[in-house]
This record gives structure tokens, C-alpha cells and sequence, in this order.
């Protein structure tokens, strides 16, 4: 027995749990009023389920990559094993992380994976090699990233906003984004672009032999409409155009390959400390 959860899912499905082995109770006349534990049995099947579902984008261990780290005491968006058994099967919207469709995740499923995930901050002290005081000021001066993105309401908006980025990317996945940006895109199982579809990068050349690069703002048909590194918007007519590529595979943001080691260590501690609320 390694970890207690409140009833969620009504008798039924109590019982239904019971019955695989996943819960126990104690016996006697007790036991209707004891909250039921999570077995072995049961966590390594929610580590089974986590791993089919869950794994690709918070890691196989939860430490993190296009998700967040769920390796940590206390999950900020959910602290308790109803509310994390919410955010799976609802999501988070304006984020990466989907919910998940009932007839392809079990209720049961979901259930054992919450109790599974809730395990991973156990005895779990996660310490980054850089320091995030200093890392802010590496965003403001040397690494210059408030020209292109907003950290709280400060900067410009020509990338993805960082606010919280802490809660939506893992360690990995930002070491990867600073040092080889475009590796490390976020693409769902069906091969969509989740999260990326509104900075796609855009390379436009005119009849004229002019190369226009930038972030789709908007298109439709006739239009396509371009924000440059600048800032500065430009609309294109697309009949005016002898070339337009989409680069999907591709990141307009520069590699930080001026910045020393403990930089982009001290970077990735601010980045990771965005929005950590435990």
C-alpha cells in the first residue's frame, strides 16, 4: 500500500476498482468508511496508463520535455487527486495539454493514472544547476529575449509568451529550445502543431526577387499577413508571390551560441521558475 485517494467515482465504479485488484480496503465494518489505497498492483497499472498517454510529452519518468516536470511535491494546477484527475480527463485550456476522450481513456484509467502521477513527487527534490535570480537578468541583457517575447506584461509579443512557461515546458525541452530552437517543436501524436500554429514561420519571396521572413499573423486565400523580428507587420498579396514556404520544421528564434554554460544554465532556472506556484 503506498498511497490514499478519496472516492471520485460513486459506488459503482468502487466497486469495479476493487474487483481488479487496483484498491484494497480493510476488512470489517470499517472498511464502507475508510477511503480505499492504491495496491501495487493498481499504481503499476496507472504507470502502465501514464506511459501509453502521458509519457510522450511529461517523459516516461515525469521529469519533463514538451510538458512539464510532474516529478515535484505539489502539482500547481492540481494539488489533490481529484483536481489532477479533472485536468486529465478536461485538460487546460489555452495550453498543450488536452483532455482525453472517454472512449479511449477509462474512467479507471484516468483514476489509476492520477494515483500513479502523485507518486512521482515522493521523496522528489528537483535542483537546477543555474541560478534563477541571475537568470533573469541573462533574459534581459545578454540573452535580449524581451525583444521578442513578454515575461508579466513586459516585452514584445513576436514570440510565445513565457508567463508560466515553467508549467507547460520540462527542463529538457528548454535546454533544447536555447541551443538548437527548432528541435524541439511542439507536435501532437496526429502530427499537428499544437501551440505552434501561431508563430509559424514564414518565408515569402516577391516577384520582384524581395525575401520577406517572419511569423503568420493571418491568411486567408488571396492574403497572408507576416510579423517580422522587427516588429513590423507587412501583408502580402499571394499572387504577388513566386514563393511562399511554410516551415513548419523550423524556429526564427536564434540560437544562444554567445552564451556561456552557466548562462544558459542560470536562463533555464528563470524559464523553469515562470509560473511555479509550489
Amino acid at each position: 500500500m503506498r498511497r490514499s485517494r478519496p472516492s471520485l467515482c460513486g459506488l459503482a465504479l468502487v466497486a469495479s476498482l476493487l474487483a481488479t485488484g487496483a484498491f484494497a480496503t480493510t476488512p470489517g465494518p470499517a472498511a464502507a468508511q475508510e477511503e480505499p489505497e492504491v495496491t501495487e498492483t493498481g499504481l503499476a497499472r496507472g504507470e502502465m496508463f501514464y506511459q501509453a498517454h502521458c509519457g510522450r510529452c511529461h517523459g516516461m519518468l515525469g521529469q519533463g520535455g514538451e510538458g512539464p516536470s510532474l516529478a515535484r511535491p505539489t502539482l500547481p494546477r492540481a494539488p489533490d487527486h481529484e483536481s489532477l484527475v479533472e485536468v486529465i480527463r478536461g485538460g487546460i485550456p489555452g495550453t498543450g495539454m488536452p483532455g482525453t476522450r472517454s472512449n479511449l481513456v477509462s474512467d479507471l484509467e484516468v483514476d489509476l493514472i492520477a494515483a500513479y502521477v502523485h507518486t512521482l513527487g515522493e521523496d522528489i527534490i528537483v535542483e537546477l544547476a543555474g541560478d534563477a535570480a541571475r537568470g533573469e537578468e541573462v533574459f534581459a541583457s545578454a540573452g535580449d529575449c524581451y525583444s521578442c517575447h513578454v515575461v508579466d506584461g513586459r516585452g514584445t509579443g513576436i514570440g510565445p509568451e513565457l508567463t508560466g512557461i515553467g508549467l507547460r515546458r520540462g527542463v529538457d525541452y528548454l535546454y533544447a529550445s536555447l541551443r538548437t530552437p527548432g528541435s524541439e517543436l511542439p507536435v501532437s501524436r496526429r502530427g499537428i502543431l499544437r501551440g505552434f500554429k501561431g508563430y509559424l514561420p514564414i518565408r515569402a519571396v516577391t516577384r520582384e526577387g524581395r525575401v520577406i521572413t517572419g511569423m503568420r499573423v493571418n491568411e486567408d486565400a488571396f492574403t497572408i499577413q507576416l510579423r517580422s523580428i522587427s516588429g513590423r507587420t507587412v501583408s502580402l498579396r499571394k499572387e504577388d508571390l513566386v514563393e511562399l514556404e511554410k516551415q513548419f520544421d523550423h524556429s526564427l528564434m536564434p540560437a544562444v551560441e554567445e552564451m556561456t554554460e552557466a548562462d544558459i544554465d542560470d536562463l533555464v532556472a528563470f524559464l523553469a521558475d515562470l509560473g511555479d506556484g509550489s
